[in-house]
């Protein structure tokens, strides 16, 4: 199938939306489509010194990027969106597929067979966003919308006058990074003690918050922050006292798995808000899909999480996870307890993690649940355009 991805990502960013963006467009490719990925141009805002966008974001060359006109100029989106819908017309694509709800619209109205995705709601980014998706809510090629979690379903269903048929959940994905032949050695003098890590952003409520809790009191375990920018980090340095915090900040992509790797437990401690990226005052918590809970599952992990409704979607107290109040560390600290003295404890809720990984949550199953889902509808008799 010939595709299209539409999406309004700063491509190269250390934004996750970027990242889902790139690991959709190489499942598609890998599942056997032909996929042409179309995002802005905006310059002065891409992530400094990439000179390979593919290496950047450890995804193979297997489908093309065609970068479209997006200046820094009042109405931006809309020239983008314009930009989008002539090179759609001009590619004339089986499918539209993207999280860029402007280009989407134009498409479905175009007549093309079109799936948009979002990660929120809609009306929270902004009034033209809101305006464009009621657009594509009536065009003639819409055919589904995809959300990354039953709660954010759910919020939709409330607002919005649309069938539950209409919006389809796939939750987050990840990469199997297979064998990891070289993990990073992260403190050579203590390979005894258990290493404890978690590895993203440190946006607030991402979980920061309950380390700096939870570090002072386990002095003998060491945990390790893997991302976040220079100014978080050094926010955070400030903050906690604990010497048994080492931050490596940010990590190329193609690094993330040998981190991974060296860890004994990983975790996730997201509160019950949690903000974005470049986002104010948004809050995502209630409805978050997060990335790093599926590369954990992929590593076979041990994850000790929060104990909250979007993320019991994915994982199960005792199951595939520990679960513990995101505002309780002793909570937490117990829960590394039992960690630190019980291995075939930790080796167990590894195992099933890494087992529902693979069985639900690769990129590539991912891409093919999408499609699988959407087929019916796209091929229920919506014309082309001549």
């Amino acid at each position: 199938m010939n595709l299209v991805y539409l999406c309004g990502s700063i491509i190269p960013s250390r934004a996750a939306n970027s990242v889902h963006v790139m690991k959709m467009c190489q499942a598609l490719a890998r599942n056997g489509h032909s996929v042409t990925l179309l995002a802005p141009t905006k310059r002065g805002e891409y992530e400094p010194g990439v000179d390979d966008v593919f290496e950047f974001y450890d995804v193979k060359r297997i489908f093309e990027l065609r970068k479209l006109p997006c200046p820094r100029i009042k109405g931006r989106s809309i020239i983008y969106a314009v930009a989008a819908a002539w090179a759609v017309q001009k590619l004339r694509p089986d499918l539209v597929f993207g999280r860029y709800v402007h280009g989407c619209a134009l498409a479905a109205w175009m007549g093309y067979p079109t799936i948009f995705e979002c990660h929120q709601p809609i009306w929270e980014i902004g009034g033209i966003h809101h305006a464009f998706f009621e657009l594509l809510r009536r065009g003639a090629g819409f055919q589904k919308f995809v959300v990354i979690s039953q709660a954010l379903k759910d919020i939709y269903l409330e607002e919005k006058d649309m069938a539950p048929s209409q919006i389809v959940v796939v939750h987050d994905a990840a990469d199997d990074p297979g064998q990891v032949d070289t993990p990073i050695p992260l403190i050579e003098e203590s390979k005894e003690a258990l290493q404890v890590g978690y590895v993203g952003n440190l946006y607030p409520g991402k979980g920061m918050e309950v380390i700096a809790e939870v570090a002072p009191r386990m002095p003998h375990l060491t945990f390790h922050v893997v991302g976040g920018v220079e100014s978080d980090i050094a926010d955070w340095k400030q903050r906690v006292d604990a010497e048994n915090i080492l931050f490596h900040g940010f990590v190329d992509q193609t690094d993330v798995p040998r981190y991974m790797a060296a860890l004994d437990v990983c975790l996730l401690p997201n509160q019950r808000s949690v903000g974005t990226y470049g986002s104010g005052n948004q809050d995502i918590g209630q409805y978050t899909s997060p990335l790093k809970m599926f590369e954990y599952m992929s590593h076979a992990k041990p994850i000790v999480a929060s104990d909250l409704p979007v993320l019991k979607e994915v994982l199960s107290d005792g199951n595939n996870a520990i679960l513990c109040d995101p505002q309780d560390p002793d909570e937490w600290v117990e829960a590394l307890r039992r960690l630190e003295g019980d291995a075939s404890l930790r080796r167990r809720l590894g195992t099933q993690a890494r087992r529902d990984f693979e069985q639900r949550y690769t990129w590539q199953a991912r891409a093919r649940r999408i499609l699988r889902l959407t087929h019916s509808s796209a091929n229920s008799g919506t014309p082309m355009p001549a």
